[in-house]
């Protein structure tokens, strides 16, 4: 069976894009070990080619994806907020091209492990469109799965979980570092209106040491690597700033690098995760639906954008270790094996 990935954020910069993918392939290295897999991406390929090297990655060029799709048995759209157009149409439109390529060669279509970036992004007539397009669709979370449900003409939609949870079950992360405080920042693009306050905050609590956690390796407004730059020399000195990403290395590697702390306070969804296998206590920002999502299925405690001091305070002070949450594992899994099944019956 040969598989066209059909995303094409890979290589861009983020390690909870690799994460997810990882935990696919170990999924269906066991499910399906006689599949292959195409993918498509605008960025470097050499590092994805160390690290995936089970994938055949090409560029991004029209006559690359053209060939991928004819030649496939089924295009898979994995993980992520694939219908996202809130910031901009990049992704939408991609996925529109991979529809129109799809219908033309008739190859079945499939997302799985995917979420909802914004519940408004289902009134575009391209999102209900795709939609009503796909076979199947597996989401990462429960909430995402009854706001597809919703919508006028859709496929059989079912709940699962992110495929990143295959990866660390596999891969533990580090143990929760007592009297270590991770933070993760991320504000798609724009400012971080509670920033004085959860940096306050955070000052009050009894840690040793704090990390600001970078797991977008690009530089990008709103983002990690932003945020640290442009803090006061004194607030920066409160801070070791790390970055684990090591392009190319197999990241079995990069995940024992993983900065743990016995608390974490994110606004990115994979951080969560991890954190969720590493036992930290969690706080997630609520930025959008799929933090909001993964803050009720870790069981942790959200924050608004702009929470004051006093409830930042007392959301860290509050938060409880956390279990691994083997069930969320069973689940993606379980949705990968579903994925096999489907895909095989459409060959037929």
């Amino acid at each position: 069976m040969r598989i066209h990935l059909g995303h094409h954020f890979y290589g861009a910069g983020n390690l909870g894009d690799d994460f997810m993918l990882a935990g696919f392939l170990s999924a269906m290295r066991a499910l399906a070990p006689e599949a292959t897999f195409t993918c498509c991406v605008p960025f470097g390929l050499e590092p994805l080619r160390q690290r995936f090297p089970t994938v055949e990655w090409s560029p991004l060029e029209d006559a690359d994806r053209a060939r991928c799709i004819a030649e496939c048995d089924v295009w898979l759209g994995l993980g992520g907020a694939p219908f996202q157009s809130a910031l901009s149409r990049w992704f939408l439109d991609h996925l529109v091209g991979e529809m129109e390529l799809c219908e033309r060669a008739r190859k079945p279509m499939f997302y799985l492990g995917i979420g909802i970036q914004h519940a408004a992004d289902l009134a575009e007539a391209d999102v209900r469109h795709l939609v009503g397009r796909a076979e199947h669709i597996w989401t990462r979370d429960f909430g995402s799965a009854e706001k597809l449900r919703a919508l006028p003409s859709r496929p059989q939609i079912d709940a699962a979980a992110d495929l990143a949870h295959i990866f660390f079950r596999d891969h533990n992360p580090p143990p929760a570092k007592a009297k270590r405080l991770t933070l993760v920042a991320n504000f798609d693009y724009d400012a971080w209106p509670g920033q004085a306050d959860c940096l306050s905050a955070i000052r009050d609590i009894p840690a040793t040491e704090r990390v600001w956690l970078a797991q977008e390796g690009r530089e990008l407004p709103g983002a990690e690597r932003r945020l640290y730059a442009t803090l006061p020399t004194t607030e920066k000195a409160w801070w070791a700033f790390a970055s684990p990403e090591q392009p190319g290395a197999p990241l079995p590697e990069v995940i024992t690098t993983w900065p743990s702390g016995e608390w974490i306070v994110t606004a990115r969804y994979h951080s969560a995760v991890a954190a969720a296998w590493a036992g930290s206590k969690i706080v997630v920002i609520s930025t959008n639906e799929k933090l909001r999502s993964v803050a009720h299925d870790l069981h942790a405690p959200l924050l608004p954008l702009r929470a004051d001091e006093g409830t930042v305070f007392r959301a860290i002070s509050g938060a409880k270790p956390s279990k691994p949450p083997v069930h969320l594992a069973d689940r993606a899994r379980a949705a990968c094996a579903e994925f096999v099944r489907s895909a095989v019956a459409h060959r037929r």
